[in-house]
């Protein structure tokens, strides 16, 4: 088997990869850490002998400022991977967001995700989008909030603590992942089905490494106290981890 995964050097890529490789996958990876754009290959190579291609590359925060950049990656080329799949007749599986439920949006983050759902929808229908909810996992990538709790001393949690996400672990993305390679539908959630408030996430991980909290009553621009989860939107059956286990496989080092 032959694949592509755009963003193969970012945390879910970089996961992905290697548990593809692992299984004796042949992946080439598009990333322009590595020196490749996606927008450039897509327009540039012969993608007609891959069975699937992974598009995993884009902006990926709520907080970031540069519009123009969102635009150029996560819908400029957007568009240029989903059209050459669509022409090579090669099957396309897409890194969607939770940012993407309308009442989720907040940012252009989220706007981007949503258009990229309705292009797909318009003009490339067997393109198969996975919503991702709150990614987490060994290495997680800076500026996250785990990130934060298992790096920084002391750490604020915005709206006291309460805001709610569904933190939801790398090794189910992965399997999430592998199922959409073989699903007909065009759009479906990978969601760990229990929310939990940022500050219970902070005190699992306090149980490990000592953290000083600063609960602050005001709220981010671009953020929601509560991610909504679309129940008409497929969820991938999966036996999810608990973030009581995501974390503790995290300090143990069991990936």
């Amino acid at each position: 088997m032959k694949v592509i995964v755009t963003g193969g050097e970012g945390f879910i890529g970089k996961a992905f990869t290697a548990y593809l490789r692992k299984h004796e996958v042949d992946v080439c990876v598009v990333d322009r850490v590595v020196g490749v754009e996606a927008e450039t290959f897509f327009s540039t190579v012969d993608i007609s002998d891959v069975d699937c291609v992974y598009h995993l590359a884009a902006q990926t925060s709520v907080f970031n400022g540069d519009l123009e950049q969102i635009r150029r990656d996560n819908i400029d080329t957007f568009m240029s991977v989903c059209d050459a799949c669509k022409r090579a007749g090669v099957k396309l599986v897409y890194a969607s967001s939770s940012t993407a439920h309308e009442s989720n949006i907040t940012s252009l983050y989220g706007i981007s995700k949503h258009f990229d759902e309705e292009y797909a929808r318009c003009y490339n229908p067997l393109a198969t989008g996975i919503r991702f909810h709150n990614v987490y996992g060994p290495n997680p990538r800076q500026g996250t909030l785990l990130w934060c709790l298992l790096n920084q001393g002391r750490v604020k949690l915005y709206n006291n603590g309460q805001n709610i996400r569904h933190f939801t672990y790398i090794d189910d993305i992965i399997e999430s992942l592998i199922f959409a390679y073989g699903c007909n539908s065009r759009l479906i959630n990978a969601v760990n089905p229990k929310g939990i408030s940022t500050l219970q996430l902070a005190t699992i991980v306090g149980k490990y490494k000592p953290i000083d909290i600063e609960l602050v009553c005001g709220e981010r621009d671009f953020d929601r106290k509560e991610q909504i989860v679309s129940g008409t939107v497929y969820t991938v059956p999966l036996s999810y981890t608990t973030v009581e286990e995501g974390i503790r496989r995290i300090f143990e080092g069991k990936e």
